[in-house]
């Protein structure tokens, strides 16, 4: 597959200049994480764009929510939820799950840090007492 033509954010997000330069920055190094690990496909473009105006989004919505935070004052001087910053949280859900489908998670490619610490403590002297303790031996 030839690499993907990216989509016009600016005109997508024609009144926000900061989402637009997020979803560009967002998208190249998304594109450049498929082509590098051969992972380029129509569907993962697809999901790359989405991912893509997603984090865009989140970027410029979460600096309001974490500036008014979780609860605000109501109309009627009472608490209330702030639905920016429940926006905030489905939009985190709604991106790790195309980190996910896009390969980008440790999780999702099948890397665990744990194992990665195991394997490199390992010496052949580890091998060697794995072996001796087996009750076969």
């Amino acid at each position: 597959m030839n690499k993907p033509r990216q989509p016009r954010y600016a005109q997508i997000f024609q009144e926000d200049a900061v989402k637009a330069e997020v979803a560009t920055q967002t998208w190249q190094e998304t594109i450049e994480h498929l082509i590098e690990n051969d992972f380029l496909s129509a569907r993962r473009v697809a999901i790359a764009d989405r991912y893509a105006r997603s984090y865009a989004e989140y970027e410029v919505l979460y600096l309001i929510a974490a500036t008014e935070g979780p609860v605000k004052v109501g109309p009627n001087g009472g608490d209330v939820f702030n639905f920016n910053w429940s926006a905030c949280e489905k939009l985190n859900d709604r991106i790790l799950k195309f980190e996910e489908q896009l390969l980008i998670t440790p999780k999702a490619a099948g890397f665990s840090l744990k194992e990665q610490k195991n394997d490199a403590k390992k010496t052949a002297a580890d091998d060697y007492f794995i072996r001796a303790q087996r009750p076969d031996h």
